[in-house]
């Protein structure tokens, strides 16, 4: 209520509709990671993903409107167990919990493989006019975990 300075009085009101969004986003997913490829990953789509490198050093990425993928590049130097640590903010400013994932610099043991190869022709010997043409060698890869 407002009253002039005649003495006339009168109410106005007027009705707003806000949405409070308190909701955290998932925590963000992050890929495998080596010693050389990007770091890439998925969060909620439009959000911020500050990427936490093992030196303290971060990284801030919007994630792709559509899919929430994001990448970073890879700062190099990193070893075999570092943690990388990623928390999606969404754009209400709703932090996720971290999500990480561990470096692995470990390549595949091959104890165990075995490699097979099949028969080159059907005597296994290839002659003067065999070698000169196209050969195709096929064979099995067992034992890989």
């Amino acid at each position: 209520t407002f009253t002039d300075a005649a003495g006339n009085s009168s109410t106005v009101t007027d009705t707003q509709t806000y949405n409070v969004d308190v909701t955290a986003p998932a925590a963000p997913e992050i890929d495998p990671v080596n010693g050389t490829d990007p770091i890439t990953g998925t969060a909620e789509p439009g959000s911020t993903v500050t990427v936490t490198f093992p030196d303290g050093t971060t990284v801030d990425v919007v994630t792709d409107p559509t899919t929430g993928e994001w990448t970073v590049p890879n700062p190099g130097g990193l070893v075999d167990g570092d943690t990388i640590t990623a928390i999606a903010t969404d754009p209400a400013g709703n932090p996720s919990v971290p999500g990480t994932e561990t470096v692995d610099l470990t390549p595949p043991n091959p104890a165990g493989a075995t490699l097979t190869i099949d028969d080159v022709t059907a005597d296994n010997v290839l002659n003067a006019a065999e070698s000169t043409g196209t050969v195709t060698v096929t064979g099995t890869l067992t034992g890989i975990p």
